[in-house]
């Protein structure tokens, strides 16, 4: 029998994942101590379902299933033993969930291993498996894993523990289905799967339309919401975050949607004279700028080291973009290749050939590479990677023919992202216009993305080569909602008034997806159409614009004819989630529907904000069963003590479902008042 004390004592010790516990907590009570400014610390994130896409919009079913929200670790273990796929973009916070996944059943499992009135109970032990050290197969990975925290076993042991588990059953958390190195290692993924598949596993990848495994329950991170990252910048940047915040505009989701561009974001606004970088591209280079200038100016390097750690990082962040084959990417290699790669730059500068190991130690030691299992060597981040790719791909672009640069680059998946950020740092019109234009020769779509990239002096000329387009009006519009651009919404608008219901239905999909408050009059227009898809559609956009001025207009659409309007508009009030929105909420509570009243709770829940508590609790005594269940729901979300009380009372409601949701509540509170409550509840 495996004695797993040792390893859950690792994983509960270690600093590596004790430092993440802060990362979704900014603040849960306005005035707690400022974050440090090493970490990008936030509140909790949010996932949501994903619904299986429609061949095209026009075929959408009349009714889609009900997109469920929870807050990233919730639901993940709801998921989690049928298997679920976490997407995100970059720096969403796919790896930190996993993380702390890991440290949270890490302490929970230890906890009841050492209570002996808990032996014959199930003890869940998580293991993470990060895929971009594939070398071999799964099962190495898994057992790499447990030597590093104290565990040392055969690989028998393991298929045996895996196979015939028992009070201590697995629960693996691969990181980084995209970091695979090979089709081959995916296969062996698949396999192991499917060999495996009563064990509870969560995948997490990049939203790349990468390989998904045929898993059926997908999940993806959303975006930050306004109010998350104004309320992370204020306490960041007590002293400059509204004057960042005013700078930013509507470009603020732009930006740094995501908590690990919010975080970089801060630090250069902080560090470069108050202002914002015009684009992402720039953002990441005066970020590594500063790391390199300001955070290691004072540590010990060897010779002429740090005059080259610019030129060095790209070089690696090449090699390791390049990978072994035209379409697999490397986001680790070993200690030896990034030695011998850097040694025949260093050659070629006229440095003797041993700098090469030196210059890389130093790297190691100080700056935004590190080193990983079996002596991998890795940046801190893909993101990280892709720009110092970005910027190797940038000094390479003038010598590249317009067939090289479309055969070998532009129609490869993988270097999609270093290319968008190249587009942001190209100070060449020409250039600029000849990578979109290249890029719409090879395939319309990434094309149109690109256009909106450029740097924003040459973008209203990129954009114009995809107005230009000689294809049918409702996939134009698709294409201009790709770009993402200021430059395209006029059109998008014209076209929201289009005859045609499918074209309007894109436009105001395309509009949400630009969130610029320029479109939000047309938008709240829209609010009136005849076609219930066109005015869900509106409802999200406003949502994402997450402006105030939105908000009276979606207070209207909670009274929306279509349930799935009013649904959509209780998620959009939630991502703007103001004191005017939750006033606004508040009052329709009061509402004579009953359906309006229960999307206006989910919604405050959502918002999480204690303003709320009182209502919800009144909503606890509401004569609709409905109203109080979602009440009880809600107030289980924003997880307050003060609703004790009030939960406690509702255990011994009429309806069994107010009951439930009451007592999920309190467990989410985790008071020890509540004990005796849900024991009492225990017998209903």
């Amino acid at each position: 029998m495996i004695d797993w004390t040792p390893y859950l004592k690792s994983i509960s010790d270690s600093e590596k994942y004790a430092q993440w516990e802060t990362f979704y907590t900014l603040t849960d009570v306005e005035g707690k101590t400022r974050p440090a400014k090493t970490a990008p610390l936030l509140r909790d994130l949010w996932v949501q379902t994903i619904e299986k896409e429609p061949q095209n919009r026009q075929e959408r079913p009349e009714r889609p299933e009900k997109t469920e929200r929870f807050t990233v670790l919730d639901g993940l273990r709801k998921y989690a033993t049928n298997h679920v796929l976490l997407k995100g973009r970059p720096g969403s916070g796919k790896s930190t969930a996993l993380a702390r996944l890991l440290l949270e059943e890490s302490v929970g499992a230890q906890s009841l291993r050492l209570n002996q009135q808990n032996q014959a109970k199930i003890i869940q032990i998580p293991i993470l498996i990060e895929l971009r050290l594939y070398e071999t197969s799964i099962l190495d990975l898994i057992l790499q894993f447990l030597k590093r925290h104290k565990l040392i076993i055969d690989s028998n042991t393991l298929e045996s523990w895996l196979l015939e588990n028992h009070n201590f059953r697995p629960l693996l958390l691969f990181d980084g289905i995209n970091e695979l190195p090979s089709d081959t290692a995916r296969q062996n993924l698949k396999n192991f799967r499917q060999q495996y598949a009563e064990i509870p596993m969560i995948f997490t990848t990049r939203d790349l339309g990468s390989d998904d495994l045929d898993i059926e329950k997908k999940l993806e991170m959303l975006p930050l919401s306004e109010a998350q990252m104004r309320d992370f910048v204020k306490v960041y940047l007590p002293e400059k975050g509204e004057e960042m915040l005013k700078q930013l505009g509507n470009r603020l989701k732009e930006l740094a949607e995501t908590p690990l561009l919010l975080w970089m974001l801060c630090s250069v606004f902080d560090d470069n004279q108050n202002k914002i970088p015009a684009n992402l591209g720039l953002v990441f280079q005066i970020f590594t700028g500063i790391y390199n200038k300001k955070l290691k100016a004072d540590v010990p390097t060897y010779q002429e080291s740090r005059d080259w750690w610019r030129e060095l990082l790209q070089v690696l962040a090449w090699k390791m973009t390049q990978g072994e084959s035209k379409t697999e990417i490397q986001v680790a290699i070993s200690r030896t290749e990034a030695e011998e790669e850097l040694t025949k730059f260093i050659k070629n500068k006229g440095f003797p050939e041993y700098y090469g190991k030196q210059w890389l130690e130093d790297l190691l030691k100080y700056h935004l590479i590190h080193l990983e299992g079996n002596d991998k060597i890795a940046f801190r981040h893909q993101l990280i990677q892709e720009y110092y790719t970005a910027e190797e791909l940038k000094k390479k672009l003038p010598h590249l023919k317009d067939e090289q640069l479309k055969w070998d680059y532009l129609n490869y998946l993988k270097w999609t992202e270093p290319m968008a950020l190249l587009l942001g740092l190209l100070d060449s019109e020409t250039q600029a216009k000849r990578v979109v234009k290249l890029g719409l020769e090879i395939d319309l779509k990434l094309g149109a993305r690109l256009a909106g990239e450029v740097n924003f002096k040459f973008q209203k000329q990129t954009v114009e080569l995809v107005l230009r387009l000689d294809v049918p009006k409702l996939f134009k519009v698709e294409l201009l909602g790709l770009t993402k651009s200021n430059e395209v919404v006029n059109e998008l608008l014209k076209a929201l008034e289009d005859s045609d219901k499918y074209v309007r239905r894109n436009a105001a999909f395309a509009l949400g997806k630009i969130g610029s408050e320029t479109a939000i009059a047309g938008l709240l227009k829209a609010l009136e159409d005849s076609d219930e898809y066109v005015r869900g559609n509106a409802v999200e956009a406003l949502g994402n614009i997450g402006t105030e001025t939105a908000i009276p207009g979606l207070l209207k659409a909670l009274k929306d004819s279509d349930d799935d309007v009013r649904g959509k508009a209780a998620e959009a009030l939630a991502n703007i989630g103001s004191e005017t929105a939750i006033a606004g909420l508040l009052k329709a509570l009061e509402h004579s529907d009953y359906d309006v009243r229960g999307n206006a709770v989910e919604a405050l829940g959502n918002i999480g904000s204690e303003t709320a508590i009182a209502e919800l609790l009144k909503a606890l005594e509401h004569s609709d069963y409905a109203v109080r269940r979602n009440a009880a729901e809600a107030l289980g979300n924003i997880g307050t003590e003060t609703a004790i009380a009030g939960l406690l009372k509702a255990l011994e409601d009429s309806d069994k479902s107010v009951r439930w949701n009451a007592a999920e509540a309190l467990g989410k509170i985790g008071s020890e008042t509540a004990i005796a409550g849900l024991l009492k509840a225990l017998e209903d």
